[in-house]
């Protein structure tokens, strides 16, 4: 069954067909880096059309109904976040330095998958569960399949039906697609009623690697619609007004390619690097409901319906998988807290090393940067080694949707003096490890071998590892700043103190900030112990800017740390760049603002693996733009999960790089690491491991569309869609194709997305 799920994930195809294979290359034979599978997919202006059904489909494979054929209902979790692109390139381009917000966030769904006879149609029966806060629904699917696909036939035969419904009422949210030997049809309408939205695709193929479509969408009331054509070396594509051509081989030197997820091998053993980042639990609220979940490094994760009912003290069950045997159980009791505490330890770099390499600070005092600068703007910026300046190349612009960054219209020169005059350069980047902090001589004069750039190894904080006293100079919230801020109406400026609200000056004593900790809690608390926390998800989403939480400034564990170079009666927060280690503190309403652990039948905190922090030596070429023959950070958070690539962004019609302001752009990473057994090194210390693309989107190479016209590509002139009439509803009891209610299924899940567990 998963040869099917798996070509209609890859829709875009229609659009796409088959790509020369990549040669396999590892250490040792049966290895995992040898025999881990990877995943291609096309990727087009039209892939936004099928994004719904491409999500599903995904959904469908992570949960394997091709390996448990005939053994009756069962629960698999499928993390969304996986199978959904606009969560990946959403969270790239936000430039949020807590991987935190890549944790996993499963959706739960009941699995049938049948067969009478090796002749007989494969049928799949899935409920998926969709919770929201204040909204649940269950996605109804109904799969039957009964050719595979071939050189012939390259989609198989199989129909796809699904409704998404709540309770009661209609199906909000149902389409179709099919496969045939003639191509694919697909309609999905959305809304109810009569439907907000509808999506209507037809692919007609010609032999194994031609065809046309035809592609309309109705969005909102917006109306968009494409024809397109390809054959085994070209795609052309029209919306009416724009007529594109591209190649679609992926030897031409212009095709582009962007992963998504990688893992990491043992460079020996060519083995999986896995961490003990987390582990399954099973969690039953007083209601006798079982829920399923995940506890790991980035805290506690629960469907939502059910995770504003734990509380700290409430038992949880660790499942535990044994090979050929029924999972155990084994009691823990939970810790919770309604914020976390971070630590940040120094590392240090040169400055050459770090020559190309992006990052973004925050300006307020243009005077001396460069003309038409505009103050109190995050520029991007990095050093130029060769010229002995930094150069400026955009600015970062927020909003209630993220931050974008934005290309100046020519990159700027700063000398080093600029910064040298403020004691040093201040930024975040995501390559060279999160914060950084370079060092500048107060001459301005630069010797790029021995000025240090120093950047910070980040680690959550558990309990009994909590200072006793804390003390903050800048961005510095009480429990009473924090209400007053997030209050109906209020005028404040921030949820912190005022003094300390955008503080970069000396502060005086009677202005620092102190706070106690309670290991007990897990908390932080202000001077009259209030505990500092807000968690309130619609007061944070009506301030923009803190809708992903409040963050506090460095703190110090020693006041007498923050003392003034030049004045030691008063405090200075940039002392923290002279220490090893500070601290920060942080409140909100997800997973990753929040402590979560749990304690053993002894009452000990269990501990999970933080994110490695890795680096890779880019090697040479032009694919690797700026960054080549550089050394970035990566943090690798467990299989599948490697971060720290720097991006750039691409245009969804031309697939040709564009600032990122651009309408239809799209961030992606900026280069792919190879799957090679020497330019795919990366090290952890002395220690060598292996880097492998498991997910990998291809974007065509843009051509003059003569090329296509020359190719005999032509577009179809008039072509039939399907439509509302060809819907069927696997909900409906008077339908043939009727799945059933929903089944009650109380065992443990034996899928985790795609890891069949028993």
């Amino acid at each position: 069954m998963d040869y099917y799920l798996i070509r209609a994930r890859k829709l875009a195809l229609a659009v796409a067909a088959t790509l020369p294979g990549l040669a396999l290359a590892a250490p040792g034979t049966d290895s995992a880096y040898r025999t881990d599978l990877q995943s291609s997919h096309v990727e087009d202006a039209t892939s936004r059309g099928i994004s719904q059904v491409n999500m599903i489909t995904c959904f469908m494979s992570a949960m394997r109904p091709d390996a448990l054929v005939n053994q009756g209902n069962y629960i698999a979790l499928v993390d969304q976040k996986k199978c959904d692109p606009n969560s990946r390139s959403d969270s790239g381009n936000s430039g949020a330095n807590n991987a935190g917000s890549s944790a996993a966030s499963y959706m739960s769904a009941i699995v049938n998958s049948t067969r009478s006879t090796n002749s007989d149609p494969m049928r799949v029966r899935t409920w998926i569960d969709e919770a929201e806060r204040d909204f649940s629904a269950t996605i109804f699917v109904n799969i039957s399949a009964s050719e595979a696909p071939s050189a012939s036939n390259p989609y198989g035969v199989f129909r796809l039906d699904y409704c998404g419904k709540g309770e009661t009422g209609p199906c909000m949210m149902r389409g179709f697609l099919e496969g045939s030997a003639s191509g694919i049809d697909y309609f999905e309408i959305e809304g109810g009623g009569g439907g907000s939205n509808t999506t209507a695709l037809r692919l007609t193929t010609s032999g194994a690697d031609g065809g046309a479509g035809s592609l309309q969408m109705s969005q909102m009331g917006q109306q968009v619609a494409y024809t397109f054509a390809y054959n085994g070396t070209y795609f052309r594509r029209s919306d009416g007004t724009s007529d594109e051509c591209f190649s679609r081989l992926a030897d031409d030197p212009d095709t582009a390619m962007s992963v998504w997820r990688y893992g990491l091998y043992d460079g020996d053993s060519g083995e999986r690097v896995n961490l003990h980042s987390s582990f399954p639990i099973e969690y039953t609220a007083a209601d006798g409901k079982s829920y399923n979940g995940q506890m790991g490094y980035y805290g506690l994760w629960l469907p939502s319906d059910v995770s504003s009912q734990i509380a700290s003290g409430d038992t949880v069950q660790r499942v535990e998988y044994v090979p050929n045997q029924p999972p155990t159980k084994t009691p823990y009791t939970l810790v919770k807290a309604d914020g976390r505490l971070m630590k940040y330890t120094k590392r240090a770099r040169t400055l050459a090393s770090a020559d190309k390499i992006k990052f973004q600070t925050f300006v307020w005092n243009v005077t001396g940067f460069f003309d038409g600068a505009v103050p109190n703007l995050q520029y991007e910026m990095y050093w130029d080694d060769s010229a002995g300046l930094f150069k400026v190349s955009g600015y970062v612009e927020c909003g209630s949707s993220g931050c974008q960054s934005k290309d100046l219209d020519s990159e700027k020169s700063v000398s080093a003096a600029y910064f040298a005059s403020q004691g040093g350069v201040r930024g975040w980047s995501q390559s060279l490890g999160g914060e950084l902090f370079i060092a500048l001589p107060a001459s301005g004069s630069v010797d790029s071998a021995s000025v240090n750039v120093i950047y910070r190894v980040q680690d959550l904080v558990y309990p009994a590892q909590m200072p006793a006293a804390l003390f903050c100079l800048r961005e510095c919230p009480t429990a009473a700043t924090l209400a007053s801020y997030f209050a109906q109406g209020s005028s404040d400026a921030s949820p912190f103190v005022a003094s300390t609200y955008n503080n970069w000056g000396p502060t005086d004593a009677g202005s620092v900030v102190s706070y106690s900790t309670d290991a007990a809690l897990a908390l932080l608390k202000d001077a009259g112990g209030g505990a500092i926390s807000f968690t309130d998800r619609d007061l944070l989403q009506a301030r923009p800017q803190y809708q992903w939480g409040v963050r506090t400034g460095r703190l110090f564990t020693t006041l007498a740390d923050a003392q003034c170079a030049n004045d030691a009666t008063k405090y200075c927060d940039n002392q923290v760049d002279q220490l090893d280690t500070y601290y920060q503190w942080e409140t909100g309403p997800n997973q990753w603002n929040q402590f979560a652990a749990v304690k053993d039948s002894g009452g000990t905190i269990v501990t999970f693996d933080p994110p490695l922090q890795v680096s890779y030596g880019v090697p040479s070429g032009a694919q690797y733009g700026q960054y080549a023959g550089k050394s970035i950070v990566l943090q690798y958070g467990g299989f599948g999960e490697l971060w720290g690539i720097p991006g750039t962004c691409v245009s969804s019609v031309t697939n040709e790089h564009v600032s990122c302001d651009t309408p239809n752009s799209r961030y992606v990473p900026s280069f792919v690491i190879p799957f090679d057994e020497v330019l795919g090194r990366v090290n952890h210390g002395s220690t060598v491991m292996l880097a492998k693309w498991l997910d990998r989107e291809i974007r065509f190479a843009r051509k003059d569309v003569s090329v296509c016209t020359a190719a005999s590509v032509t577009l179809p002139s008039a072509m039939s869609l399907p439509g509302v009439s060809g819907l069927r509803d696997p909900s409906d009891p008077t339908s043939d194709i009727y799945i059933g209610s929903k089944p009650v299924v109380t065992d443990t899940p034996r899928v985790i997305h795609g890891d069949v567990k028993y």
